[in-house]
């Protein structure tokens, strides 16, 4: 069975986001709590915004969602005010269409 052609497949959208916390905060916990965050505010619905965590290094990190979905992405990280019991403050840096490019622009030193 062939996939679908390139023109039909949802988009994705890569969200560059900085965290402040008080403590290190692990990469699993920080995808437990934006996951528990998108269902208490929009409910079973979100299991369609195509919700990853892509990359943390404890401090910075990406999102990948659907294109549909990103403004309640954006809306659940920067809600986020505890994670794993830690007080954070999520900081979004911006959006790329490309993980490469939301690395080069939004991540790189």
């Amino acid at each position: 069975m062939k996939g679908l052609p390139p023109s039909l497949r949802s988009r994705k959208r890569y969200i560059a986001f900085r965290i402040i916390a008080e403590k290190k905060i692990d990469e699993r916990s920080l995808s437990r709590a934006l996951s528990e965050k998108m269902l208490s505010l929009f409910g079973e619905c979100f299991a369609a915004s195509g919700l990853r965590l892509e990359a943390f290094d404890g401090e910075r990190g990406i999102v990948r969602c659907y294109r549909e979905a990103l403004d309640k992405v954006m809306v659940a990280l920067t809600l986020m005010t505890h994670v794993g019991g830690v007080r954070v403050i999520p900081l979004t840096l911006g959006v790329s269409g490309t993980i490469k490019r939301c690395k080069r622009k939004y991540l790189e030193v």
